[in-house]
């Protein structure tokens, strides 16, 4: 396991997209930074302080900075991948509230996150944009926070299966609506009850029980913002059918009415 600091925000010094039609072997050498390196095309076996890492496809590896590694054999015909040279903090490798946990080799197959981050980096890099430095210690930023594994690493986090999160995506774009079963049945290509049970595995709650939970969080922000809009112009809008369903599930949810609320927060205004 790796732990890297979030005290302060890493700079890139290097970052590329490595094909190789014959194999190559991997630079011998010892760094003073990381080296991030995801495998999109063929496989490669890297050693680090005399510990093999076999890499495939799909797969990302951490070489860390003051180690020693190189390859004995030349990685796989046609080897492509894309990799990132980041700063390393004092604070790195000690397990303090707030940093990042991280494995050395990760499977990151099922979430795409990761490719299509490192092609951003890459591309900000190479395009000198505007403000590209701030831009790439932003990205790298959600790079390491996809990467990090959660404290309790049993626990199975909603954001880490793919097809609950491309779900959890749909319910925070468009909050107008409530999505049915049937519906994220199609959208995700997997049956009513096989979906159902991922997603209770996942968030231990429905697809409904979610849905309402969030809007209702979300309406409590909405009065605290907006007190003197109309309770029918939120509950349309977060797609409860009448102001009276959302005033019935507001006050069983929280014990007290959206109107209420409303009040405090207008008297608090004025």
């Amino acid at each position: 396991m790796i732990y890297l600091s979030s005290s302060a925000r890493r700079r890139i010094s290097l970052c590329n997209i490595n094909y190789s039609p014959e194999g190559i072997y991997h630079p011998n050498r010892t760094m003073n930074e990381y080296d991030f390196l995801y495998m999109t095309e063929g496989s490669w076996d890297i050693i680090e302080e005399n510990t093999h890492y076999p890499i495939k496809k799909g797969e990302l590896l951490i070489l860390e900075p003051g180690k020693h590694h190189y390859s004995l054999t030349k990685c796989s015909p046609g080897m492509r991948n894309m990799f990132l040279h980041c700063s390393s903090l004092p604070e790195d490798n000690l397990p303090s509230p707030g940093a990042l946990r991280l494995h050395k080799l990760t499977d990151c197959s099922n979430n795409p996150q990761i490719a299509a981050l490192f092609q951003q980096i890459i591309e900000v890099y190479w395009s000198e944009q505007e403000h590209s430095q701030l831009r790439l210690g932003a990205l790298l930023d959600l790079l390491l926070c996809e990467l990090a594994v959660p404290e309790k690493e049993t626990d199975l986090s909603s954001w880490r299966d793919p097809v609950v999160k491309n779900i959890l995506h749909l319910f925070y774009l468009h909050t107008e609506r409530f999505y049915s079963l049937e519906e994220l049945s199609e959208f995700s290509s997997l049956s009513v009850r096989a979906l159902s049970g991922r997603f209770r595995r996942a968030t231990g709650s429905s697809v409904h029980q979610y849905q309402l939970a969030l809007k209702l969080k979300l309406s409590q922000e909405e009065i605290s913002l907006y007190p003197h809009r109309g309770l029918k112009d939120i509950a349309l809008s977060l797609g409860f059918y009448d102001e009276f369903q959302f005033s019935r599930l507001f006050k069983r949810q929280f014990g007290y009415s959206p109107s209420q609320k409303m009040s405090c927060h207008t008297d608090a205004s004025e």
